[in-house]
């Protein structure tokens, strides 16, 4: 417990001194450094169609006609409401250099 107490009490300081460094007006969103930005377009169709492709041939031998179906509704719906809420990066045009 007495650790626990230590570590607790260390990260108060650590989040009094961070508040205390940082700048009063926030960075606006647009300049922070998006993350994946590194995955060309090429990999995010990869991304997307090698999972639905092998699941498709999966349910293909199993002989489950119902979730070939079903999955790719499922997975196309999961993608939408990723980038829906993600701001559709991807498309978003990029800043080389």
């Amino acid at each position: 417990m007495a650790k626990s107490k230590k570590r607790d009490k260390k990260r108060k300081e650590q989040e009094l001194q961070a508040d205390q460094n940082q700048p009063a007006v926030a960075q606006p969103q647009e300049e922070r450094p998006r993350k994946f930005t590194w995955i060309p377009p090429w990999g995010w169709i990869l991304i997307f169609l090698l999972p639905l492709l092998v699941s498709e041939y999966m349910f293909y031998v199993a002989g489950r006609t119902m979730s070939m179906v079903l999955f790719p509704v499922a997975w196309i719906g999961f993608w939408f409401v990723i980038m829906q809420r993600a701001g559709w990066p991807i498309f978003k045009k990029r800043k080389d250099g």
